[in-house]
Formats: structure tokens, C-alpha cells, sequence
């Protein structure tokens, strides 16, 4: 029962959690942003959803669940993106935290039941996290909510006082994110015996599905092909370790930056899911420990500190050229 507790109502320092909410609202201002151009072609009752096909199959709206379907006729689909873009920027920087996070949810939710034929994967993975941001204090660190609550004495000294939060919003994130490496692994070697002989990856990068066809298959092809076995491979052993490494402490910051290096990789070779492999990448940032991110300002510091030195260094040498 203590090993339970500690768990699931443990109180933690909201750091981590509150660096992934900042990569997760960075990605969505970037869809918000990418998604302007055709975002009346995507969303808009005149666009993708009023089209009729035999081949298509499935329901691409969903009425029921869609703010932007209940004002048809009444707002601008535009109007609707605007609303995202606002919710992005304020969940990024902290500002009214919660309520951003809730709307936000809603707003995901809407886009996936608009219109099912444009959605992709960072689609669902965000709404999962949003899902249970709402319930997260993940706006008590790196915010404006936090800063503001820090320039009044009052706020400031209440801020003090109150205990950490609770930890068991934070672990249903993460179980949920283990959840897809889990469930995901045994699907792609079932669907895919390339993934067992090693040429996954390569038809991947090389398939017109994802981005231009060859752009970026000659990755694949080097030593005669053993990279690609290399790549194919090591996907599988990073994605099939986190979710058992991620559990320990001796082994869960290599296991996280292993999955990150993974899926900055793949939006290099594979542009076509970018935004996708990003959201992974802003999800394992909240198993990160705390001491990495000291180290990591520690670090940034020291950066800082050299290239000052530097530079004054550099000014007093072209003073003292200047003078003679």
C-alpha cells in the first residue's frame, strides 16, 4: 500500500511536466500556423467534408462532437482558427493555464470529429495529454500564471506555503504514453515482417507517402544496405526497451534521450510526420528527472558565461589595437 501511495500521491515538483506543456503548446502553434493556408479546405463545411465518393468509406464529420459543426451557418470557419491560435499561444506560455488546457481539449476534439481524413497522429496524441492537463498543475512552473502569482506578496507567500501537487495526473500521462510504444511495437511486426528482416525504414523513407519519393532514401542504401538494418533494428530495440528502462532510475534518463534522438531522426528523414515524431518527442520530455534539467541550466550558464568572456575579451583586444 506504500509502494501505491508513493506512486500515484506523491507530491513532485511539476518541472518536467510543465517543460513537455511548453514543447506540446510550441507544437501546436507550428500546426496552428502550418494548417492556415487549407485550413477552410480542411475544416470548412464547403470543403473536404462536403465531398462524396464511393471509395471513401467511414464518416468523415461528426456533428456531434464538433463546436465548429454547431456554428455552421453562424461563424466563420475562420473564426475557428483564430480560437485555436489564441488557446495555443496562451497553453504555451502559461497564461490562465487550466482554462487554456480545457479549451484547447475541446478545440482538438473538434478538429478529429470535423473531418477523420486529415487527421494524423499528433492529433491523438495531444488530445490524450490535454485530456489529462486538465486535470495537471503543470501551469505552476515555466508560466506567466507562476510569474505573476510571484510579483504580489500575498500570492507570492501562499505559493510558498502550498505543498507540491499531487503526482497522479502526471503518471496517467506518462502510463498512457508507455501505452503506445507498447501496443504499437507487436502491431508493426505483425502488420510488417520488414520490420523483422530489417528494410522498414528503408521503404519508409523511400515511399511517396510521407514525402517526396527518394529524397532522402540514399541514407538507407549505404554499406549495401546495412544502415538501413541498423536504423530498422535500433527502432525497434529503443521503442521495445523505453517502456521497461523508462521504470527505473538507473536506466530512465538514457531511455528517454534514446527516444528523443529516435524521433528527432525520423523528422530529419521523414518530413511527412514531423509534427507527429515531434509530439513524441515533447510526451518522453516529462519523464525526464529533475536533475536534468539543473544541469541543464547549469550548462546553459556556463555557455552563456564563455561567450561573454569572450566577447569582452575579444572587445578589450580590439580597444588595445585600437590605441596603439
Amino acid at each position: 500500500m506504500n509502494a501505491w501511495n508513493r506512486f500515484w500521491f506523491s507530491r513532485v515538483d511539476v518541472l518536467p511536466q510543465s517543460a513537455s506543456r511548453v514543447c506540446f503548446g510550441l507544437i501546436l502553434i507550428f500546426f496552428m500556423i502550418g494548417t492556415a493556408p487549407n485550413w477552410s479546405r480542411f475544416y470548412g463545411a464547403d470543403g473536404i467534408i462536403s465531398l462524396h465518393d464511393a471509395d471513401l468509406t467511414g464518416d468523415r464529420s461528426d456533428p456531434n462532437w464538433c463546436v465548429m459543426a454547431w456554428t455552421d451557418g453562424i461563424l466563420p470557419i475562420e473564426f475557428w482558427w483564430w480560437v485555436g491560435f489564441v488557446l495555443s499561444v496562451l497553453f504555451t506560455v502559461g497564461y490562465k493555464t487550466r482554462w487554456a488546457t480545457i479549451g484547447l481539449f475541446l478545440f482538438q476534439s473538434s478538429l478529429i470529429h470535423r473531418n477523420t481524413y486529415v487527421v494524423n497522429g499528433e492529433e491523438l496524441v495531444v488530445r490524450m495529454i490535454l485530456f489529462y492537463g486538465c486535470f495537471a498543475p503543470w501551469g505552476d512552473r515555466l508560466s506567466v500564471d507562476s510569474w505573476l502569482a510571484g510579483l504580489n506578496p500575498d500570492s507570492r507567500k501562499k505559493m510558498l506555503d502550498k505543498p507540491l501537487p499531487l503526482v497522479w495526473s502526471w503518471r496517467l500521462m506518462q502510463i498512457n504514453f508507455i501505452a503506445i510504444y507498447a501496443i504499437s511495437l507487436p502491431y508493426k511486426i505483425g502488420q510488417d515482417l520488414d520490420w523483422v528482416w530489417g528494410d522498414a525504414i528503408h521503404w519508409t523513407i523511400a515511399s511517396d507517402m510521407w514525402w517526396t519519393r527518394g529524397t532522402m532514401s540514399w541514407i538507407t542504401l549505404e554499406f549495401n544496405g546495412l544502415f538501413r538494418k541498423i536504423m530498422t533494428w535500433g527502432t525497434l530495440l529503443v521503442e521495445g526497451l523505453f517502456p521497461v528502462f523508462v521504470c527505473f532510475s538507473r536506466t530512465k534518463t538514457i531511455s528517454v534521450l534514446l527516444l528523443i534522438s529516435l524521433h528527432l531522426g525520423i523528422a530529419l528523414t521523414i518530413p511527412g510526420v514531423t509534427l507527429f515524431t515531434l509530439s513524441m518527442v515533447a510526451g518522453a520530455v516529462m519523464f525526464l528527472p529533475h536533475s536534468a534539467f539543473h544541469e541543464m541550466v547549469l550548462f546553459l550558464r556556463r555557455v552563456a558565461s564563455k561567450l561573454s568572456l569572450d566577447s569582452q575579451s575579444l572587445f578589450a583586444k580590439q580597444q588595445h589595437s585600437i590605441n596603439s
